[in-house]
């Protein structure tokens, strides 16, 4: 028994040093294959919600309309732009 347990203990050893620097660059790889992995499904979304953006604006002129005024504070001649969330404070507050 105590000779079977001392060739474990070799075996082990022996398995731990030749394969033991390989099994952790696999661990590792194997972690940054996942990470790439979830990245690349990230911008892949993302790349998916931009294409779909293009596609409104080429195709939607409504859409073009609102993200202008919306962005660039823009009126027609006539209209007055009323801005709703102001950085400065209000004199209520002070």
């Amino acid at each position: 028994m105590a000779q079977r347990s001392a060739w474990l203990v070799w075996l082990s050893a022996a398995g731990t040093v030749l394969f033991g620097p390989g099994l952790i660059q696999q661990i590792q790889l194997a972690v940054r294959r996942h990470a790439v992995a979830q990245e690349r499904a990230r911008l892949e979304a993302s790349h998916q919600a931009l294409l779909e953006e293009r596609q409104r604006f080429t195709s939607d002129p409504v859409y073009v309309e609102d993200r202008v005024r919306s962005t660039f504070k823009v009126a027609k001649p006539g209209e007055l732009v009323v801005p709703l969330d102001s950085d400065e404070p209000s004199s209520a507050s002070r």
